[in-house]
């Protein structure tokens, strides 16, 4: 019974360390989010804010055309 005890250990030992893969895959996965969803909602308010705000600069950088346009002196006159 001599090298089947190396063969016993030996498959022991490989049984940790599928466990211990184990272990670490579902810890990898707790990390995960839980719902594809939240991560899609996140990624859309995240797109929304980007898109609000270039609106709100398009809207000043339209303004200070019109600006432009009513004043081409870029001086303000008393009409």
């Amino acid at each position: 019974m001599g090298p089947n005890i190396y063969l016993y250990h030996k498959a022991l030992e490989e049984h940790y360390q599928d466990l211990l893969r184990e272990a670490e895959k579902d810890r990898l996965l707790a990390q995960l989010p839980r719902d594809h969803w939240s991560m899609s909602r996140r990624v859309a308010g995240k797109l929304g804010v980007l898109l609000l705000k270039l609106g709100a600069r398009l809207k000043q950088f339209e303004q200070s055309l019109t600006f432009l346009e009513d004043h081409p002196s870029g001086t303000l006159h008393n009409e």
